[in-house]
């Protein structure tokens, strides 16, 4: 799974987007795992989430292959940071990876102007979000983060 960590040193406004596309690949990826061990709403949760990371995704997508940029391709399969195997694991992904994504789209933030910095921003916003949910879900306290994205 993407790490926050391996931003790119000096990216421009394009790189920030694709190390965001490629986390977002790594969320659609994660909640194929995350939701097979979970049932009712956290299901439909797991496939709202989903779902909004896929349009994200194709929204990024259009917009890098619209550019000169480079658009990096999906991977078959990404390694998860730890066996999931149950609802407790699930959720606890369930959070790692909106914090992960939310990491990349606060990385893209101080170098995005305009539309792509609301964007940056608008998913930033998303993913703490969610990631706030699957905490209360989880039975996590606290449900919240003073900064989002923000590496601990």
């Amino acid at each position: 799974m993407p790490d926050r960590r391996s931003v790119s040193p000096a990216p421009g406004p394009t790189q920030v987007l694709a190390d965001a596309l490629a986390a977002e690949y790594a969320a659609i990826w994660a909640y194929g795992v995350i939701g097979v061990h979970l049932a009712d709403a956290a299901r439909t949760a797991a496939r709202a989430a989903e779902a909004a990371h896929r349009s994200r995704r194709d929204a990024l997508l259009l917009q890098l292959a619209e550019g000169a940029g480079q658009v990096p391709a999906d991977r078959a399969g990404y390694a998860l940071p730890y066996p999931v195997t149950d609802r407790a694991a699930a959720l606890r992904l369930a959070v790692e990876i909106e914090e992960r994504t939310a990491g990349h789209w606060r990385a893209a933030l101080p170098h995005t102007t305009g539309a792509d910095r609301n964007t940056a921003l608008a998913a930033l916003t998303d993913c703490a979000l969610r990631a706030t949910r699957w905490r209360r879900t989880a039975g996590v306290n606290p449900v919240t983060v003073p900064f989002p994205g923000r590496p601990a």
